[in-house]
C-alpha cells in the first residue's frame, strides 16, 4: 500500500470521527455562524469543522513522516520545508480557529497570515527563477520574498472569501488538490503527492457533514488552514516557479477562487470599502441572487473548478500556457457576465411596480 492510499484512508477515517466532535465543541465555545447579513444559513451552525480538517490532515502525514522507509524518498531541503510547511499550516488554523470564536480584527489576522508565510519562506517554500513566454528566464531572487508571502497571502485568503455555501471551499480545494496530487505524482514529487492524498480524504470526510444542508462549517481555521497549505505545498522544490506553465497550473486550478477574489479587490475600491469588509457581492451570492437553489449553485461552481482543474492537467501535460492562458480569461469572462446578470436581477427585482425602467 503506497504512502497516497494510507495517507488518503487515514485522512478520511479521522475526519468522519472528527468533524462531530469540534462541531459539538464549537457550540460550546460560541463559535457559530449567526443567521442574517452576508450569512446565507437559516439556523445556527457551528464553524469549527477547519480543526478536524487541519487534524484529520496533519496527523496522517506525521506518522508517514516519521517512518525511515517513507522520510528516504525527502531529502535535506525537503525535510526542512514540509517541517515550515506543517508548522505554518498548524499555525494559520489556529489564527483561523481564535477567529472563528472571538473574532479577531482584520489587521491581526493579516499580520499573522504574513507571520506563517514568512516561515514559509524561511522553510524553504518559495518563488525563484521564472520563465515567462516571449521574455525568456527572470532572475526574481531579490524579489523572491515579497512574491512568495504574496501568493501565499493571497490564496489563503481566495479560500476564505469563497467559503461561503454549504460545502462550496471544501470542494474548490478537493478539486485544486487533485489536480496538485496529479501534477506531483506524474513529476515525481512524493512529498506534495502525500500531503495532497490527505488534504483530500480529510476533505472528503469533512464534506459528509457540510454539503448541503450543512451541519457544520469549516470556518476560518479551515479555510486559513486549506489555502495555506495548497499555496505552500506548490512550492516544495520550486516545482511551480521554473516556468510560466507551473505557475500557470495553481492558478488555473484555483480559478473560481482566484477570480472572485479580484472581483471583490476591484470592487471594494470602487466602492471605497476596506478590502477584507464582508459584503455579498461574491460569486456564490450572485447566483443566488439569479434565483438557482443554494445546492445548485455549489454544484455549477464545482462544475466550474472541475474544468478548470481539468484545463490545468491539460496544460501541465501539453505544457503549453497559451491554452491556459486563454481558459483563464474565457473563465473571467464567465464570471463577469455571472455578476452583470445578477446586478441586472436584484435591480429588477428591487424596482417598484410601475416604476420607471
Amino acid at each position: 500500500m503506497t504512502g497516497h492510499t494510507i495517507a488518503f484512508g487515514l485522512a478520511l477515517a479521522l475526519a468522519l470521527g472528527l468533524t462531530p466532535l469540534l462541531g459539538a465543541l464549537a457550540v460550546r465555545l460560541g463559535a457559530v455562524s449567526e443567521v442574517g447579513g452576508r450569512n446565507v444559513n437559516t439556523r445556527e451552525i457551528p464553524r469549527l469543522g477547519g480543526v478536524a480538517v487541519a487534524v484529520a490532515t496533519l496527523v496522517p502525514l506525521l506518522l508517514l513522516f516519521v517512518q525511515r522507509n517513507h522520510a528516504a524518498h525527502l531529502n535535506t531541503v525537503e525535510v526542512r520545508a514540509v517541517v515550515g510547511l506543517g508548522v505554518g499550516a498548524a499555525l494559520s488554523c489556529v489564527l483561523g480557529a481564535i477567529d472563528d470564536v472571538k473574532r479577531l480584527p482584520a489587521k491581526v489576522k493579516l499580520g499573522g497570515q504574513l507571520l506563517c508565510a514568512l516561515l514559509a519562506y524561511v522553510a524553504g517554500c518559495r518563488i525563484g527563477l521564472l520563465q515567462l513566454p516571449l521574455l525568456g528566464p527572470i532572475d526574481t531572487s531579490w524579489l523572491s520574498p515579497v512574491l512568495t508571502i504574496i501568493w501565499i497571502v493571497g490564496i489563503t485568503n481566495a479560500i476564505n472569501l469563497i467559503d461561503g455555501l454549504d460545502g462550496l471551499a471544501a470542494g474548490v480545494v478537493f478539486c485544486a488538490a487533485a489536480t496538485n496530487l496529479v501534477v506531483a505524482a506524474v513529476g515525481g514529487h512524493v512529498l506534495v503527492a502525500v500531503v495532497m492524498s490527505a488534504l483530500m480524504g480529510a476533505l472528503l470526510g469533512f464534506l459528509f457533514f457540510n454539503f448541503n444542508p450543512a451541519t457544520i462549517f469549516m470556518g476560518d481555521s479551515g479555510s486559513y488552514f486549506a489555502g495555506f497549505l495548497l499555496a505552500t505545498s506548490s512550492l516544495v522544490g520550486n516545482q511551480k516557479a521554473s516556468t510560466a506553465v507551473s505557475l500557470m497550473v495553481p492558478m488555473l486550478a484555483l480559478g473560481v477562487p482566484i477570480f472572485d477574489t479580484i472581483f471583490s479587490i476591484i470592487r471594494r475600491a470602487i466602492l471605497k470599502r476596506p478590502v477584507f469588509s464582508p459584503d455579498r457581492g461574491h460569486i456564490h451570492h450572485k447566483l443566488l441572487d439569479l434565483g438557482i437553489t443554494h445546492r445548485r449553485a455549489v454544484l455549477i461552481l464545482y462544475l466550474f473548478s472541475a474544468l478548470l482543474a481539468l484545463s490545468a492537467l491539460l496544460m501541465s501535460i501539453g505544457r503549453d500556457w497559451t491554452s491556459g492562458f486563454a481558459m483563464m480569461l474565457a473563465s473571467g469572462l464567465i464570471f463577469g457576465l455571472f455578476r452583470l446578470a445578477s446586478s441586472i436581477a436584484r435591480r429588477h427585482s428591487l424596482r417598484p411596480p410601475g416604476g420607471p425602467p
